[in-house]
C-alpha cells in the first residue's frame, strides 16, 4: 500500500473526552492533546491515517513513503462547524436587532432568493469553497427550505470534496409565506433528498432532518419530524433556547408544556443524534432531560454575542458531560472561521464569569477550544468513530496552517500550548495553506 508522509509541527486532540473535566490541581480544566513539535502524520492512498508522531519515526517506518514537508506548519485535524445556515451566508455581518425582527427583517427574505436554482447553485458553491479555504472539513448545514436549492447544496458539497450532514429547513408557520410549506410536504421533501443523497460518497455526504425550531413548526410537523427520524435513522438538528424573545414565543404558543425542551421531547425530537445549537437558558429539568436522551449541543458564541441572545455556560455543560462541538451559526455568526470561533468559545467562558461573580469556573483554554473546534464536533455529530483527530484508521481529514502568519519571528513564546493559542487567537484566513478531506487535497492557498 502506498503511503505519503505529511511534516509539521502536529497536534492531536486525544479520544479521551475532555467534556467529564480533567483537572490539574490548579482549579483549571484543560482539553487533552498530546503534540509533536518535530511531527508527521502519514496517510494511506485511501485516505485513511495509518500513523501519527515524531518525523524521524514516520520516515523510518515508511522508507518508500512519498514525503510533504511543511517545516514551519502546523498540522491540526479537520475543523468542524456543528451549526451553520448556508443560505445566509450573504448577509454575514450585516444587521441589528435581536434574533426574531433580525430574522424578519433580513434573513426570510434573503432564504426566498433560494428559490431560483442558478442563484441557489452559486451561493452554494461559494459558501464551501470558503469554508475549505478557512480548514473547516466538516459541516452540519441548514439549507433554505425549498427542496430544489437543498439538491443544489449537496451537489455543490459533493463537487467540493467538503464532509456535511445536512437537510432542507423545516417550516409551517411563523415566516412569510413563500418559504413555508405543509408538514406533509416538508417530511416528503425532506426523505426523497434524504433517498438520493444520504451516504453518498461512502458516507461523506449525510442527510439531517432539519426543524428550524419549535416557534416555525407546527406540532403535526415536530411529531412527523420524530417518526421520520427513528424510522430512517436520521439526525436531527434545531435550535433551543437562545434568545430571551424566543423563549417567551415557544411558551406562548406551547402553553401546555413546562419548558421549551418539554416541547420537543413530547414530539420526538430528542435522540441520540439529535444536535441543539445555542441552548443558553435551560433550566436542571430541561438539562436532564436533554442529558437522558443523550442530545448533542453546538455552541456558538460570535452569533450569540452579535444578536445579544446571552451566554452561555460553556464550562457547566462541559463538567455535565454533554456533547459539545463549536458552531459559526452563519449569518448569525460574522464568519466561517471556526478558529476564530474557537477563540470566541474561550473569551465566551470569561465573559461567563465576568457576569457570575462569585459562581466562576475555570475560563476555555485555547487547547480546550480547539478540542471543541476538533474531535468535540466529531463527537456532537456521531462522526468520532470516523474524524476528528489522527487516529489509526480514522479518515484524513486535516489542516495545514503556517506558522509564519501566526507566531512572530524569533518567538520565546515556543511551548506547543502556546503555539496552538497563538494558532486560535491569530490565525487569519491567510493562515490555511491547504486543506485535505480523506487524503485528497480539496484546498490550497495560492
Amino acid at each position: 500500500m502506498k503511503h505519503r508522509i505529511y511534516t509539521g509541527f502536529v497536534a492531536n486532540p486525544r479520544s479521551a473526552s475532555a467534556r467529564g473535566g480533567i483537572h490539574d490541581g490548579a482549579n483549571t480544566t484543560r482539553a487533552q492533546m498530546e503534540y509533536f513539535p518535530d511531527g508527521a502524520i502519514v496517510v494511506t492512498e485511501t485516505g485513511r491515517i495509518d500513523f501519527a508522531g515524531t518525523r524521524n519515526d514516520a520516515l523510518s517506518s515508511y522508507p518508500a513513503a512519498e514525503v510533504r514537508e511543511y517545516p514551519n506548519a502546523l498540522i491540526i485535524p479537520g475543523l468542524v462547524d456543528t451549526h451553520v445556515h448556508l443560505p445566509q451566508y450573504e448577509a454575514a455581518a450585516i444587521g441589528t436587532g435581536e434574533l426574531l425582527d433580525w430574522l424578519n427583517t433580513y434573513i426570510f427574505p434573503l432564504e426566498a432568493r433560494f428559490a431560483d436554482d442558478s442563484y441557489a447553485r452559486e451561493q452554494s458553491r461559494r459558501f464551501f469553497a470558503d469554508a475549505l479555504s478557512l480548514g473547516t472539513t466538516t459541516m452540519s448545514v441548514y439549507c433554505s427550505s425549498q427542496r430544489n436549492a437543498t439538491e443544489r447544496a449537496f451537489e455543490a458539497a459533493f463537487e467540493a470534496g467538503i464532509r456535511v450532514c445536512m437537510g432542507k429547513t423545516m417550516m409551517d408557520f411563523g415566516a412569510p409565506e413563500n418559504i413555508l410549506f405543509s408538514a406533509h410536504q416538508n417530511i416528503e421533501d425532506s426523505l426523497a433528498i434524504a433517498k438520493a443523497w444520504h451516504g453518498s460518497d461512502d458516507g461523506r455526504l449525510q442527510y439531517t432532518l432539519t426543524p428550524r425550531f419549535a416557534g416555525s413548526c407546527s406540532r403535526e410537523l415536530l411529531r412527523l419530524t420524530g417518526d421520520a427520524a427513528r424510522a430512517n435513522s436520521l439526525r436531527i438538528q434545531t435550535h433551543l433556547s437562545e434568545n430571551p424573545s424566543e423563549l417567551r414565543y415557544i411558551a406562548e404558543l406551547f402553553p401546555e408544556f413546562s419548558s421549551y425542551t418539554d416541547v420537543y421531547a413530547a414530539h420526538g425530537i430528542l435522540t441520540g443524534q439529535t444536535v441543539m445549537a445555542h441552548s443558553i437558558y435551560l433550566s436542571a429539568q430541561e438539562r436532564s432531560l436533554l442529558r437522558e436522551h443523550d442530545c448533542a449541543l453546538s455552541h456558538c458564541p460570535c452569533s450569540n454575542r452579535f444578536l445579544q441572545s446571552g451566554v452561555m455556560a460553556l464550562r457547566k455543560s462541559m463538567r455535565e458531560g454533554f456533547k459539545i462541538g463549536l458552531g459559526s451559526d452563519v449569518a448569525g455568526g460574522f464568519s466561517l472561521s471556526m478558529l476564530n470561533e474557537a477563540k470566541e468559545a474561550a473569551e465566551s467562558s470569561k465573559t461567563w464569569n465576568i457576569l457570575n461573580r462569585g459562581e466562576e469556573t475555570p475560563p476555555v483554554n485555547a487547547e480546550e477550544a480547539l478540542w471543541l473546534a476538533t474531535l468535540g464536533g466529531a463527537e456532537a455529530l456521531g462522526l468520532e468513530q470516523n474524524i476528528g483527530n489522527f487516529v489509526r484508521g480514522k479518515e484524513a481529514d486535516f489542516v495545514v496552517l503556517s506558522l509564519k502568519d501566526i507566531l512572530p519571528n524569533h518567538s520565546s513564546f515556543s511551548a506547543p500550548e502556546q503555539v496552538i493559542s497563538r494558532a486560535v487567537y491569530g490565525a487569519g484566513r491567510g493562515a490555511v495553506l491547504t486543506t485535505f478531506v480523506r487524503g485528497k487535497q480539496v484546498f490550497t492557498r495560492s
